[in-house]
């Protein structure tokens, strides 16, 4: 563990480079608004457990935990992979050696402008000061899109189907210059 940041009302910006489940209660924070509000049925929680898994026994890649804190409560959770992209079908719209993903950014506090200052204060400058240039971020939330869209370009669109084939969902992957 180690704190990359602090920010005003007791914010902690954390770095974890293992994994444990309670790090992803953002997570399941935000699949239970989602049953409570019959949004969708597709399950963040138990897909981003189960990506984090798949990355353990993928040799030549790598990930970083990393939470927003507020006296010892986990408020955020974002993860960032790296290493070799293509193993994971990653394919080229960008420069895979000098590319990182965004995977799973949940806040529970929304609307505090807590995501843009995590990123632009904390994520971006870390992983540029690492040597990379790029990340990509999909994300099937049509609230977030305008979000991602301010911060970089939209390079992919599609749709694909919620856990139970219910839904249809809305997806799009967009490129951030880290420079």
């Amino acid at each position: 563990m180690n704190v990359l940041g602090t920010g005003k009302n007791d914010l902690k910006f954390i770095l974890h480079q293992s994994f444990s489940s309670p790090l992803f209660s953002p997570i399941s924070n935000y699949v239970s608004w989602k049953l409570e509000n019959n949004w969708d049925d597709y399950n963040e929680l138990y897909h981003a457990v189960n990506y984090i898994e798949n990355l353990k026994q993928t040799a030549g890649v790598w990930f970083d935990i990393h939470t927003l804190e507020r006296k010892g409560s986990i408020i955020g959770v974002l993860t960032v992979v790296g290493g070799e992209l293509e193993k994971l079908g990653v394919e080229g719209q960008a420069d895979l050696k000098e590319t990182v993903l965004l995977k799973y950014f949940h806040i529970v506090e929304k609307g505090m402008g807590h995501g843009s200052y995590w990123l632009n204060t904390i994520i971006f400058p870390y992983y540029r000061s690492k040597d990379y240039a790029k990340m990509l971020i999909s994300s099937s939330h049509p609230k977030s899109f305008n979000f991602y869209n301010k911060l970089g370009k939209e390079v992919k669109h599609y749709t694909k189907r919620s856990d139970n084939n219910l839904h249809e969902r809305i997806c799009k992957t967009f490129l951030i210059n880290l420079y």
